[in-house]
C-alpha cells in the first residue's frame, strides 16, 4: 500500500498553473525589454544621423547652402532605419545678438555680405540637420503610445 504524504493529496498540478500564470507576465516583460532596446538604439541612430548631416554642412559656407546633401548624408547614415525624414537648412546671426535657431526670426540675418553692428564683421554661418522618424512597437503597452516619434535636430557652426 502506498503511502502519502501530509497534504499533498491534492497539490497535483500547481506547478503547471503556476506556470501558466506567470509565462503571460514573463513573456511582456521580455517582449518589452527588447522594444525599449529598440527604441533606444532607434534614438541613437537618430541622434547619429542627425549630427552626420550637420558635419557635412558645416564643412564650409558651400557645403553650408547644400541642404540636399546633407540630407542625403542623414538618409544614408541612417540607412538602417526605414522611412526617415531629414530637414536640413542653414541660417546665420550675428555675435551681439546670437539667435536660438533658424526659428528665431528676430535674431537671424541674411547670409551673405551682411555687416553686423559694433564691428564684429560678416555673419556667423550655422547649418540644423533635423531627423524625425517614426518607431513602430512589436506590441501594444498600456498607457504607452504604438507609434512613437523621435525627432532631433544637430546644429554646428561653418567652419
Amino acid at each position: 500500500m502506498a503511502q502519502h504524504r501530509y497534504g499533498m493529496r491534492g497539490r497535483k498540478g500547481t506547478a503547471s498553473i503556476e506556470l501558466a500564470l506567470t509565462l503571460p507576465v514573463l513573456a511582456l516583460l521580455t517582449i518589452g525589454t527588447i522594444d525599449f532596446g529598440r527604441l533606444f538604439f532607434h534614438g541613437i541612430a537618430v541622434a547619429s544621423a542627425s549630427h552626420e548631416g550637420a558635419f557635412y554642412g558645416s564643412q564650409g559656407n558651400r557645403e553650408a547652402a547644400d541642404d540636399a546633401g546633407m540630407e542625403g548624408m542623414v538618409t544614408s547614415s541612417a540607412q538602417d532605419l526605414l522611412a526617415v525624414t531629414a530637414t536640413a537648412t542653414h541660417y546665420c546671426d550675428c555675435p551681439d545678438a546670437p539667435a536660438d535657431g533658424p526659428d528665431d526670426s528676430a535674431n537671424v540675418v541674411a547670409c551673405g555680405p551682411t555687416v553686423c553692428a559694433g564691428g564684429y564683421g560678416v555673419p556667423r554661418v550655422f547649418v540644423r540637420a533635423k531627423v524625425q522618424y517614426t518607431f513602430q512597437t512589436v506590441a501594444e503597452y498600456p498607457g504607452i503610445p504604438v507609434n512613437p516619434v523621435i525627432n532631433h535636430s544637430g546644429y554646428m557652426r561653418v567652419q
